[in-house]
């Protein structure tokens, strides 16, 4: 069983501080794969076992690698050798074609979709280990060629799928072959749409397969949300509430709210994201419940000397606000209080964003709802394109909010509403569809 954040307080300092970033991951699995191979020179592996990660302290960067990246240690390893390690980075075929095509689309998904290095070094490393691997099964690199070649369609694509049946097999879940399929297939779809092969070699390939997903995470029930509000005896743990379960963000973004990105409205109160970086881009979130417990937590704030104006500060001398993992805690604290846990297991902020989603989900489908109950009125039978041709995304977005609203009433007390801000009157909103 692998180490959590949690059971890491018996770790070196150096340990527990790893960088997440794949790009500084990549420099200790190089010297640690460095260590194992002096170790084990004769052996047939490629990689170390999840056994040697454990026994010489390495544990964590599966625990990293599994939460942060979505990846297990074998796809870890075929990446980080896939990408030449730090060295300047070499493609496993020698075929120049291919090669020219191949860095062509990478140069294009930059200046096409934005990019960053370190997702197209991830996506450069798989495709390189894809084709590495039709190359060895086919016995020919020459890829753009053979796709230039209509007589050989058949063959080329039951040794791609050899290749992914040989991956599925030693990677750790579907999602990660899925993850090397899918980004060599985009480089297939992206010749075939520019005309530069005469077919693709992979149509329709990830059909072949059943794929077992990695499930999301559990939802929180109203009912656990509702307890953990009514346990809550802080403004401080109130907010843990309010920020994982209905503002929906992550583990690591309320700890790091700064005074600065809240805008308290008589109309329209909300916290303004503009990290670029951010997953879910940059945006808004609306703060429709809790405004009492933030302004209260504000104001307790501002009383302590030297103030930063993060919504959790710290008192570490490296950082501002408290990290992840002491969020998690606090939040595992409260649900432990509140006697509320999941599959077995005690709640995490994780599974009271996907209780967000949950309720955001079913909001969406009130407005359709509603949608349909107009078109009804006026004798189309598509809620959808009524939702959508009479409503302009901002009024879908007003909308969402208000049956998101109504919905949360019935789960949270009196106490968490927040009266003043929108609107769940709906009667004289109905003229947005006529």
């Amino acid at each position: 069983m692998t180490n959590s954040p949690e059971d890491d307080s018996n770790k070196p300092e150096g340990y527990r501080n790893w960088s997440h970033d794949l790009a500084a991951l990549q420099e200790i699995g190089e010297e640690l794969l460095k260590e194992w191979k002096t170790e084990h020179s004769q052996s047939p592996r490629d990689y170390p076992a999840a056994r040697w990660l454990t026994e010489n302290g390495y544990s964590h960067l599966r625990w990293i690698l599994r939460e942060k990246h979505d990846m297990g240690t074998p796809e870890f390893f075929i990446l980080l050798t896939s990408a030449g390690g730090s060295e300047e980075y070499e493609w496993s075929i020698d075929d120049v074609a291919t090669i020219e095509r191949a860095n062509a689309y990478l140069d294009d998904r930059v200046e096409c979709r934005g990019w960053k290095a370190s997702t197209t070094r991830t996506q450069r490393a798989r495709i390189n280990e894809v084709l590495r691997r039709f190359s060895d099964e086919y016995g020919d690199d020459r890829i753009l060629a053979i796709a230039n070649d209509p007589e050989l369609e058949t063959e080329v694509y039951e040794t791609f799928k050899e290749v992914i049946k040989n991956l599925r097999e030693e990677l750790t879940s579907d999602d990660s072959t899925h993850h090397h399929v899918r980004a060599t297939h985009r480089l297939f779809e992206w010749l075939d749409r520019s005309n530069r092969i005469a077919y693709d070699p992979m149509e329709s390939i990830e059909n072949e397969f059943r794929w077992e997903w990695r499930s999301d995470s559990t939802p929180l029930t109203p009912d656990q949300v509702r307890r953990l509000w009514t346990i809550a005896g802080t403004d401080a743990e109130r907010m843990l509430v309010i920020g994982y379960c209905i503002w929906g963000v992550r583990t690591k973004e309320l700890p790091a709210v700064h005074v600065d990105q809240i805008t308290l409205d008589i109309h329209d109160s909300y916290i303004e994201f503009e990290e670029p970086d951010r997953k879910n881009g940059q945006g808004q979130v609306s703060l429709m419940f809790g405004l009492d417990a933030l302004a209260n937590l504000l104001d307790e704030r501002a009383q302590q000397p030297n103030w930063d104006g993060y919504l959790f500060p710290t008192d570490a001398a490296n950082r501002s606000f408290l990290s992840p993992r002491q969020m998690r805690r606090r939040f595992k604290d409260l649900c432990r209080k509140a006697g509320v846990d999941v599959d077995g297991d005690v709640g995490t902020p994780k599974h009271g964003r996907a209780f967000y989603y949950n309720i955001l989900a079913d909001a969406e489908s009130d407005l359709l709802e509603t949608a349909g109950e107009i078109a009804g009125e006026q004798g189309a039978n598509d809620a959808k394109a009524v939702r959508d041709f009479y409503l302009t995304p901002e009024k879908r977005r007003r909308y969402r909010r208000i049956f998101f609203r109504q919905r949360i009433r019935r789960i949270l007390p009196d106490d968490a509403h927040t009266e003043y801000s929108t609107r769940t009157n709906l009667d004289s909103s109905f003229d947005d569809f006529e």
